[in-house]
């Protein structure tokens, strides 16, 4: 239910068509609209495809429904499925009852990605089976279900999605980590609590022999540990923890006995304190599992960081662009900001609500942005409206732009060359003008491509 254009929903199908399932295929979407993802399911096997909108009668005789995580858990058709006692799963449950071995699982509002990769590259340093998958785009679940072994520790990158599913069917990874907690997904939810009831599934239902890593900078996050039979190990970029944290400017680990240094802060290449804190969280996990410290600093000196997210591009005609897209909240784009390191900031941002606050991202624009650009939508309109209540000089704002192209050519136009930057950091949802935040990234990359083409 649910095949969707992000490929981890084709990866299962793929899996079920070679495991001889009988396939139902259901999404609102059009089969024009699902193409790139239907073109990629090359079988003879008989499929029942039902598009352009679901048939109740599609959830009434099957042994078995895979849900994917864009599909609400209060859809009428998967309730119509539990009356009728059929399992409802997704594609993180199916994947922890089937892969035999010990997992990672990393969850947050913000900085998944970033620490997933960032693990999976220090643990290839000593396991070079290891492998990173899950809500990440680039590798889903079940591309790599039938070639890992038992020792591989997969990282998998779980969205509060997948973790709905994961409490019902009471499953939890060996090691968990939180990278955070903070208000987001207010369009599906129904509130914070029940969203960040959904993240306490990732250590609800571990057992004393498993462990937590929990960021003891997010009260949210923290709280977790309440909440938990796991072992508790923490990162903090504040204060001495048990496990990762910054003593003057080294990463240090304390493992509740002895204390090591691991690296000098000035060897990380990422950009932000957000960043470091990743870095934190990814160096407890590899540290837990036994990888030396000098894989460690080996590893995540190298590291410059995951595609679209803080992600450097290079230089226009003397300016330093930035690709942020995977923002889509106004905490996000707020840490964006405030790691830039150029005197003057363009950002471009907008697009549409989650019912998320911004009055904290404008007073962080007015602090920091020498000029913003807003794409349409209804993110952009609240934006607007809290910029407007703290005197944002409106010469510095351009609202209501339609398409991207129109964007960047204003970004070239007010960005000061000599000491400027552009900052593409949305702070909102995409899907008004884009297919997803990947697309939006992608069309953004392009335009700079574009550019630098131009200008040789």
């Amino acid at each position: 239910m649910g095949l969707g254009l992000h490929g981890g929903a084709v990866a299962v199908v793929k899996w079920l068509l070679k495991n001889k399932s009988k396939l139902t295929i259901t999404d609102v979407k059009t089969k024009q609209e699902l193409k790139n993802s239907l073109d990629k399911i090359k079988t003879k096997q008989k499929i029942k495809y039902t598009l352009g909108g679901h048939d109740i009668k599609d959830f009434v005789d099957q042994d078995l429904i895979v849900q994917n995580p864009g599909v609400p858990a209060d859809s009428k058709y998967l309730i119509k499925a539990r009356q009728n006692k059929i399992p409802i799963v997704n594609e993180a449950v199916m994947f922890f009852g089937l892969y035999p071995g010990k997992s990672i699982g990393i969850t947050g509002t913000r900085g998944k990605s970033t620490t997933a990769t960032i693990l999976h590259h220090i643990l290839k340093t000593k396991i070079k089976s290891n492998v990173v998958a899950g809500n990440i785009a680039t590798n889903p679940m079940f591309t790599v279900l039938d070639k890992i072994k038992k020792n591989t520790w997969p990282v998998l990158e779980l969205s509060s999605w997948h973790l709905e599913n994961m409490a019902e069917y009471k499953k939890s990874p060996h090691i968990a980590v939180v990278t955070n907690v903070l208000v987001d997904h207010l369009n599906r939810y129904k509130n914070f609590a029940a969203y960040k009831k959904a993240k306490l599934a990732i250590v609800k239902n571990q057992n004393k022999d498993d462990i937590a890593v929990l960021n003891a900078d997010n009260v949210h996050s923290y709280g977790f540990a309440k909440q938990t039979k796991a072992k508790k190990f923490f990162f903090s970029l504040h204060k001495k923890v048990r496990g990762a944290y910054l003593c003057k400017d080294w990463i240090c680990f304390y493992d509740g006995q002895k204390k090591s240094r691991i690296m000098p802060i000035q060897e990380i290449k990422l950009l932000g304190e957000h960043n470091l804190a990743n870095i934190l969280a990814a160096v407890t996990v590899a540290k837990i599992i036994g990888v030396g410290n000098k894989n460690i600093r080996l590893a995540v000196s190298k590291f410059k960081g995951v595609d679209y997210r803080l992600q450097y591009k290079g230089r226009v005609k003397g300016i330093d662009i930035f690709n942020d897209s995977t923002s889509t909240t106004p905490d996000a784009t707020q840490a964006a900001l405030r790691a830039m390191q150029c005197r003057q900031v363009v950002l471009i941002a907008g697009g549409e609500d989650k019912q998320l606050d911004y009055r904290g991202l404008a007073k962080t624009i007015k602090e920091i942005a020498n000029f913003v650009i807003l794409l349409s939508g209804t993110g952009s309109e609240k934006l607007i409206k809290e910029l407007t209540k703290i005197d944002y000089p409106a010469y510095k704002l351009v609202t209501d732009i339609n398409k991207l192209k129109n964007a960047w050519r204003l970004s070239l136009k007010h960005v000061n060359k000599q000491a400027g930057c552009i900052l593409f950091s949305p702070a909102a949802a995409s899907f008004n003008m884009f297919d997803n935040e990947f697309d939006r990234a992608k069309q953004f990359d392009k335009l700079f491509d574009g550019e630098k083409k131009t200008k040789k």
